[in-house]
């Protein structure tokens, strides 16, 4: 039988190698048969505690297998995951909660407290699932607390399913303008379309050992779980403490071997800061794909050169698109750290064009705006249709109804050889001096320094004349020179692109998807001390 629901690849799987071990982490271990079992225990519970079919279901655990239970178990139950941190600000997990109305919500005994104290005040308090003993539970509580021991009551046996694949699986809420979180609703159908083409690209078996290091909260969790499900492969679910520590992680990838991965280009940015690749053989890794952001070409140099016999791949694709939308695989070493790594081509069953200003198509070398078109598209954004009719868009190529495409706001263009090369994004391309600044192409200069090790730019507005600046943040090595790294942007970078000032930090802030938090730079701006070079 063909999947179209998500979870059925794990029962598939299950069928086939319920010895086999599925998931890993912080040394526990659970096989394809606990999986399943587990997890319809848990989806039982739902349905027994009134959870319908396609009610949402707020996910707030640790990294830990009990995370991969909940999911399959939520799907199980035909109803929505809504994965959340409970790292947030108690002020965000409420704005989501309110947004998504969950009929139940699942933590643990680490998470509970803050959980809780998101939904403490809401009508309509949701039913909490608590994977962990009752003498766990927070101190707050109230009498619709389960515990791990009523969900271990359950039957074990697998609920009849009601979904269908256009029926949503999860919610993913992502920054959106004016701090107010867009939730974006993927289907069944957004799964097994990316899903069906991942496993079949990157060739996942069941020999395989996939490594997830990317919050459950983020589209790269997808990859991670799905093709693990769908192959019959092991997945290695990255502790908090292996995440955040390179060489933790490094220790990881070796003690279990893991064949496959799929980080988030920030990480390995920062593990080859590290000085560890090369010294650490990684002798069973065999493919890496790195996205979410665009890896500095000099760090790739470093990883290629290292690991000269790994395959690499550069991987594309908005959330509100659930995965990979365009790949391309690095079959040579870069020789010029300051040329952009492409993103590559559109996946299978998936088109992307390039749209100037005026709207009409972007011809070969020219800059327009990425769209894409598929059936990996969300539906769009939870309970805001102003943000999903603006995004989701009629195709403007075809004019026909219910044709949909995704403006994804990011810049590019395609080089001669088809492959599409990333530019930046469209709300961080600023006028300067009656020149379109692209802010990403000056942060790549500076990252193409050798001084450098991480970077971001802005524009703000100028100390004393009323013409903006351009400021770049810096994380230098040892006791790098800010007026080193102006001497040598001169060579890259034409006068007008120059940063009027370059600050040294200890940390460029990031979001937990590896992007630059932008809104977080002013904040930076106003506590450096600052160390200006004038150009």
């Amino acid at each position: 039988m063909v999947a179209y629901l998500a979870q059925q690849y794990l029962d598939d799987s299950e069928k086939l190698f319920s010895g086999r071990i599925a998931v890993t982490c912080d040394g526990f271990r659970i096989s394809y048969g606990e999986l399943v079992r587990s997890s319809n225990r848990l989806a039982n519970c739902l349905i027994r505690n009134g959870i319908h079919r396609q009610d949402r279901v707020a996910l707030c655990l640790g990294r830990s297998i009990n995370s991969i239970i909940a999911v399959a178990g939520i799907l199980k139950a035909d109803a929505v995951y809504v994965p959340v941190d409970s790292k947030w600000p108690v002020a965000r997990l409420a704005k989501i909660i309110d947004d998504c109305r969950p009929s139940a919500l699942i933590c643990d005994g680490g998470t509970g407290e803050q959980a809780l104290q998101a939904v403490s005040k809401k009508e309509g308090f949701p039913k909490i699932l608590l994977m962990d003993d009752r003498m766990k539970a927070p101190s707050f509580s109230k009498d619709s607390l389960i515990c791990r021991e009523e969900i271990e009551d359950q039957d074990s046996d697998c609920p009849r399913y009601g979904n269908i694949d256009a029926d949503m699986a999860y919610i993913l809420y992502t920054s959106g303008s004016a701090g107010s979180p867009k939730g974006v609703m993927i289907s069944h159908l957004n799964i097994t379309n990316y899903i069906e083409w991942a496993v079949d690209r990157f060739q996942i078996t069941k020999e395989d050992r996939v490594l997830s290091t990317a919050p459950f909260h983020f589209d790269m969790s997808t990859f991670d779980i799905y093709c693990s499900f769908k192959s019959g492969a092991a997945l290695c679910v990255a502790s908090e403490s292996e995440r955040l520590f390179p060489g933790k992680l490094l220790d990881l990838i070796e003690r279990e071997e893991i064949t496959v991965w799929k980080g988030v280009s920030s990480l390995l940015m920062y593990m080859a800061q590290g000085a560890s690749l090369g010294r650490r053989k990684l002798p069973t890794l065999k493919r890496i794909l790195f996205g979410g952001e665009s890896l500095p070409t000099k760090h790739l140099i470093e990883w290629m050169n290292a690991y000269p016999e790994k395959l690499f791949y550069n991987v594309y694709g908005p959330t509100e698109a659930t995965g990979i939308s365009t790949c391309y695989p690095v079959e040579e070493i870069p020789k010029d750290p300051l040329v952009r790594i492409p993103i590559g081509r559109a996946c299978r069953n998936t088109e992307v064009f390039l749209l100037k200003e005026d709207g009409s198509l972007a011809g070969v070398g020219e800059a327009g705006e990425l769209y894409v078109r598929g059936s990996g598209l969300s539906r769009g954004y939870w309970n805001d249709r102003e943000k999903t009719e603006k995004a989701f868009i009629t195709n403007p190529l075809t004019k026909t109804p219910g044709d949909r495409v995704y403006r994804t706001g990011d810049l590019a263009l395609q080089r001669k050889d088809g492959n599409y090369e990333f530019l930046g994004r469209k709300d961080d391309q600023v006028k300067y001096l009656g020149y379109r600044i692209e802010l990403l192409e000056i942060e790549n200069a500076i990252l193409s320094v050798e001084e450098v090790k991480d970077a971001a730019v802005t524009l703000i507005p100028g100390e004393k004349i009323p013409v903006p600046e351009i400021v770049a943040l810096t994380v230098l090595k040892n006791q790098g020179n800010p007026g080193e790294i102006l001497a040598e942007l001169r060579n890259k970078l034409p006068r007008y692109m120059l940063p009027q000032k370059i600050l040294r930090v200890t940390r460029i802030p990031r979001t937990d998807r590896g992007k630059i938090d932008r809104q977080a730079l002013p904040t930076i701006l106003s506590k450096v001390e600052k160390d200006p070079m004038q150009s």
